[in-house]
């Protein structure tokens, strides 16, 4: 179960949710489930320099007086939420109801991260080529790899194939499946690179993810690649263009990211109530540590509403350095004045 939640690294943003109206929750049952969170955290928690720290936290909360006064699931789940984010921002705490079978009394649940990935697209919801021959890919998450992302994927390269830069951007991308990563990223090497490593607390060992030996398409190991960041892009985008970063294969550009690098999985604290808690963390083969706290600090450092200029000005100004087409020349020029005019 946890090897295979390694690969889905995934991102939750959700701090809560519910089913059925809420109750009152006694003083007893909130130190029971306080209890089992610390105790969670104390054997899953891969951080485990952090523990101290969170438990210490976790008492005072205990002591205090919108602990004491919360009287219901969903403001007992937030205020767990919010002080153990503090530490890990993959960190959650949920309440989801006793009466998951009753429908007639549920209300809507959270969609779930893959489903709603699975329903638009596999995530993408832009591409085109740009003046310039320039290829732009946004996409909203990394999808798990299945027949029918993979076929997604090889549609999208294929529409960038003969593109002279690409601009991947992740600025709203909240993270997704580490596989999907590998499969993005082999179109762009031709020998095998070792992308990312995560290691797993629980078992004492880290699980490597390389670029895949083949993939439906075309390779591009000397396009110019740019990746546009924002303090949005989290976990799994975060992964991708740290990846690109330290093998020198991408320029990032934008905000520094949000800082999650730990992959989760869910553990039950009883009464309706879970908690994601992260039980691995990336190891970059590069860096030997990974972007947990701190974020992926772009190359080039501008807010994220002028990234996309900025990275387009630069994509053609390489790719202008490097043509002989005379047709394509007068169009990167007439572009560039066009973005020098704006």
């Amino acid at each position: 179960m946890h090897y295979r939640l390694i690969k889905l690294f995934v991102v939750f943003t959700c701090l809560f949710s519910f089913f059925v109206s809420s109750t009152e929750f006694s003083a007893a049952d909130k130190l029971a489930l306080l209890s089992n969170l610390k105790n969670k955290i104390a054997t899953e928690y891969v951080l485990t320099e952090k523990i101290n720290d969170i438990n210490h936290a976790l008492s005072n909360v205990e002591q205090s007086s919108e602990f004491k006064q919360a009287a219901t699931q969903q403001q007992v789940a937030k205020l767990l939420a919010t002080e153990i984010r503090k530490f890990d921002g993959h960190f959650s705490v949920q309440w989801r109801g006793t009466n998951a079978n009753k429908k007639e009394k549920q209300q809507p649940a959270y969609e779930g991260w893959f489903n709603m990935l699975n329903r638009k697209n596999s995530g993408f919801n832009k591409v085109e080529i740009l003046d310039g021959n320039i290829g732009y890919i946004s996409f909203i998450g990394f999808n798990n790899v299945s027949a029918k992302s993979r076929k997604i994927v090889e549609a999208v390269m294929a529409f960038v194939a003969d593109t002279d830069a690409i601009i991947f951007d992740v600025r709203k991308n909240g993270g997704g499946s580490a596989e999907m990563i590998q499969l993005i990223s082999s179109y762009f090497f031709t020998e095998k690179v070792h992308l990312n490593s995560f290691y797993n607390r629980q078992t004492d060992s880290q699980t490597e993810f390389w670029t895949l030996d083949k993939v439906n398409g075309k390779r591009r190991p000397k396009t110019p690649i740019y990746v546009l960041t924002s303090d949005y892009t989290f976990s799994a985008a975060e992964e991708f263009s740290y990846n690109l970063k330290h093998l020198k294969r991408g320029i990032i550009v934008g905000e520094a990211t949000g800082g999650g690098a730990n992959p989760v999985t869910y553990f039950n604290l009883g009464h309706g109530f879970r908690a994601s808690i992260p039980i691995s963390k990336a190891v970059n083969p590069v860096t030997k540590t990974n972007w947990e706290g701190i974020g992926v600090q772009p190359d080039v450092k501008i807010d994220a509403e002028q990234a996309f200029d900025t990275t387009y000005k630069l994509a053609l100004i390489n790719v202008k350095e490097r043509t002989t087409n005379s047709h394509q020349l007068k169009e990167i020029n007439e572009k560039l004045m066009s973005l020098s005019a704006q």
